[in-house]
């Protein structure tokens, strides 16, 4: 055999024990990854966030325009939520309205669609000021849709 072939057949050698030490390498890590992705991790962080997943917590829209109103007969009405009684509630949110949030619509003052833009407002912000005064908040549109899919809202229109 000539030295020429030698060398090669070493070389070839060589590279063929470093192709296998590098699927070795990727064997390795393809059955850690796998191993990971299989064991699921549950947090819970100190914020409370698990608790918001079974609990009705919300906090008050930020604004009027992002509160949740009402279609009816008489024009738009308020949603006004009311915290769960029976919790501990924070001043100003967030808020716990428990496993089955109760609400009424604001009827007072009549809000008139046809009015001026500044007017609409103001009869909106009177409602809200109704809805603070009865002991209840706003609620977005937002968390208005993901408490009716969890648990439904029950409205009582004579509070």
């Amino acid at each position: 055999m000539t030295e020429k072939r030698s060398h090669l057949q070493t070389e070839t050698a060589r590279q063929s024990l470093k192709a296998s030490m590098d699927n070795i390498h990727k064997h390795k890590r393809r059955k850690l990854l796998k191993g990971t992705v299989a064991v699921p991790v549950v947090m819970t962080l100190y914020s409370g966030a698990a608790l918001a997943r079974t609990s009705n917590i919300t906090g008050e829209a930020d604004s009027i325009e992002n509160a949740v109103f009402k279609d009816t007969i008489n024009g738009p009405q308020l949603l006004c939520v009311f915290p769960d009684p029976m919790q501990t509630q924070i001043p100003g949110g967030p808020y716990d309205l428990g496993q089955f949030p109760q609400a009424t619509l604001i009827q007072e003052p009549k809000i008139d669609l046809t009015a001026s833009a500044e007017t609409v407002l103001t009869s909106k912000m009177q409602q809200l000021e109704e809805c603070h005064a009865r002991g209840g908040i706003m609620i977005s549109a937002v968390a208005y849709t993901s408490i009716m899919s969890k648990t439904g809202i029950n409205i009582n229109p004579t509070w």
